[in-house]
């Protein structure tokens, strides 16, 4: 160029020569010749200019070229571009021009790591701003920026892509900062999108109102604005990670609505609200084919909403057992067998309009909670049970009417749920052996209590006996399953052991005896008879007789004074009543006292002979009744008196 420049001022130098020869010599050519020279010599100046310009602009080119394309004579001549001239495309938002470039000055023999490093960092704050401004402003000039920016980010994958394929440097690859452009770009757009949607406070888990606003504002405002940038993204080429980051932020802002202490009905609400913006398109979905769309509606919510929906079984879980806790309490009184059905389907109702995946998942928490709650009952029973002061029959009453509620709810939910074999086996064996269990204390209870009851019926005048029926129909009255197997094999087993303690106590308490004890024990008897009738009618209610007593018969018998007539009324006795043994009949004789030893003994003699061979029925209330030996030597029997 110095040359040049040289060659220029010789001939502009030479040519002012030339020109003041030729006017020292002017006034020595005629006119006509000196105009002739005049005309060439401004010929020849205007083209002297003009090839001066034309080297202007030249040495003008060459001076660009020279200051921005630098020649790295190392690198066989390749030219790069400066950090200015890359920087000046980064600012006028050529992302993927600028990525080139920086990439090919990356693979120079001379690169600087940290010039590399500061320009691709300069690239990613260039390329943010722009997406950020996009979310928030909304310019529709950025539509080329965000394009770039897409390029970009797809070049970023086929550079990684590349680098993986050679196999080359891989230590560099997990360095290379551009591979955390993608990861960058998500955590811009959550924050950028948790911005744009308002917090939500609510002073009471159950005011559904604030949160029914809420839910209003996110699909009318919130939503809409998301969706309105869609295609410009999907235009950018960045669709897919838009849609990602819109469904996991809205999905980490339901997550912070449903925590903490929340109602069943609030976390439905938005369980609900979720499911339907899905339902109606109004969230932001992948593209799906129909069959996509059909296998998708099972695994959505799993999808987008899974917080959701473990908060809403976990409350379901919560909610279920603590409403059986307030159902059933052991030594309280039991709800009713529909209080239980609600308590275990209300919630699964309340789901089943949404889909039935989730209304399945609620039933399947509601019947766990249901086999949890009758573990811990049947432990909390048995616990209950050893204690002296759990020993009264109400209280175990109330147990056996639990069971026969639950007995009852889980028939009738049998239709309702479609529970599993092995879930039914289960439920019926845990209320079968807590209902065995308290049964067996309430008759224990029982005997123990009539027995106290009738320990001096007999010698003594009290009132004891009559107490004792008498808060034995307060409680029976107060048992409301009465239409139940369990009540009346109950009703049938008291009635057995009450009449069985009462002859028992009849017959080892009374001896020979005059007549007028003998009126005032068939008084007491008559009396007492008809109390536990009265009893036990009640007890059994109109549909159901009585069965048969021996009271009865052995109270017509003290009355008899016809021989004849005692002889029939025995034999009757003994065929209703065939496990009477010889020791019971001599006890009815000394009751009856007015009969000779001869008439004893052929009395005797004629039941016996007419009752050989009678089998036993099953009313065997003598069996289990001892009398004591001695008075009828040791075996006892009549015919040795």
């Amino acid at each position: 160029m110095r040359k040049m420049k040289h060659a220029c001022c010789r001939f502009f130098g030479r040519r002012k020569l030339q020109g003041a020869s030729s006017g020292e010599n002017t006034s020595m050519l005629p006119k006509e010749a000196q105009k002739e020279r005049d005309k060439q010599k401004s010929k020849k100046i205007k083209r002297v200019k003009n090839m001066a310009s034309k080297l202007l602009k030249n040495l003008s080119s060459v001076k660009e070229e020279t200051e921005e394309k630098p020649v790295d004579k190392e690198s066989s001549g390749r030219q790069y571009l400066s950090d200015r001239a890359i920087c000046e495309l980064i600012d006028q938002a050529k992302f993927l021009e600028a990525c080139n470039h920086i990439y090919d000055l990356e693979q120079s023999e001379h690169k600087s790591e940290i010039k590399i490093d500061s320009l691709y960092k300069k690239v990613a704050e260039r390329m943010w701003l722009v997406v950020q401004e996009e979310i928030i402003g909304g310019d529709s000039m950025l539509l080329e920026p965000l394009k770039s920016v897409g390029a970009s980010l797809k070049w970023e994958k086929e550079k990684e892509k590349e680098w993986f394929d050679s196999v080359k440097d891989m230590e560099s690859v997990s360095t290379w900062s551009p591979k955390y452009w993608n990861k960058d770009l998500e955590k811009l757009l959550m924050v950028c999108m948790a911005t744009q949607i308002p917090s939500f406070m609510s002073a009471s888990n159950t005011d559904e109102s604030a949160l029914k606003d809420h839910l209003s504002q996110l699909e009318t405002t919130i939503l809409p604005n998301l969706r309105c940038k869609r295609d410009v993204f999907k235009e950018a080429g960045l669709l897919t990670t838009y849609t990602k980051c819109c469904n996991a932020c809205l999905s980490s802002h339901l997550s912070t609505l449903i925590d903490g202490d929340m109602s069943f009905s609030k976390c439905l609400l938005i369980y609900e609200w979720g499911f339907n913006m899905y339902r109606s398109e109004k969230l932001l979905m992948p593209h799906w084919t129909p069959q996509q769309r059909l296998l998708a509606d099972a695994h959505v919510l799993k999808w987008i909403f899974s917080n959701m929906e473990e908060k809403l079984l976990t409350v379901t879980q919560k909610e279920v057992r603590e409403a059986l806790r307030q159902a059933i309490t052991v030594g309280e009184k039991p709800y009713t067998d529909t209080t239980i059905i609600q308590v275990l389907t209300g919630r699964a109702q309340a789901v089943q309009h949404i889909s039935d995946t989730i209304k399945d998942k609620v039933e399947a928490v509601c019947l766990e909670e249901l086999l949890h709650f009758l573990h811990s009952y049947k432990h909390e029973v048995r616990s209950l049970l050893q204690l002296d002061t759990f020993s009264e029959p109400y209280s175990n009453l109330q147990i056996l009417e639990t069971c026969c509620i639950f007995r009852a709810a889980w028939h009738k939910l049998t239709y309702i749920y479609s529970a599993s074999a092995d879930t039914d086996a289960k439920v019926k064996e845990f209320i079968d052996s807590i209902e065995e269990q308290s049964r067996e204390l309430l008759l224990q209870a029982i005997t123990s209590k009539v027995k106290g009851a009738l320990k001096d019926h007999f010698r003594k005048d009290n009132s004891d006996f009559d107490e004792f029926l008498d808060c034995l129909r307060s409680s029976f009255s107060r048992f409301e399953m009465k239409n139940t197997e369990t009540y009346e094999t109950l009703i049938q087993t008291v009635h057995h052991i009450i009449v069985t303690e009462y002859v028992q106590a009849l017959l080892t308490a009374s001896g020979k005896s005059s007549s007028a004890k003998r009126r005032k024990i068939a008084n007491k008897i008559e009396v007492d008879h008809r109390a536990i009738r009265t009893l036990f009618e009640e007890c059994f209610g109109p549909r159901t007789a009585l069965p048969d007593d021996p009271i009865e018969g052995i109270l017509e018998f003290i009355l008899l004074t016809d021989i004849e007539a005692m002889k029939i009324q025995l034999v009757l006795l003994l065929h209703k009543f065939p496990d009477i043994r010889k020791e019971h009949l001599n006890i009815l004789l000394d009751i009856k006292g007015s009969l000779s030893g001869t008439d004893r003994n052929a009395m005797l003699e004629v039941v016996y002979d007419n009752c050989v061979g009678v089998e036993r029925g099953p009313n065997s209330f003598f069996e289990a009744i001892e009398i004591k030996t001695g008075k009828y030597d040791i075996c006892g029997c009549c015919f040795c008196y």
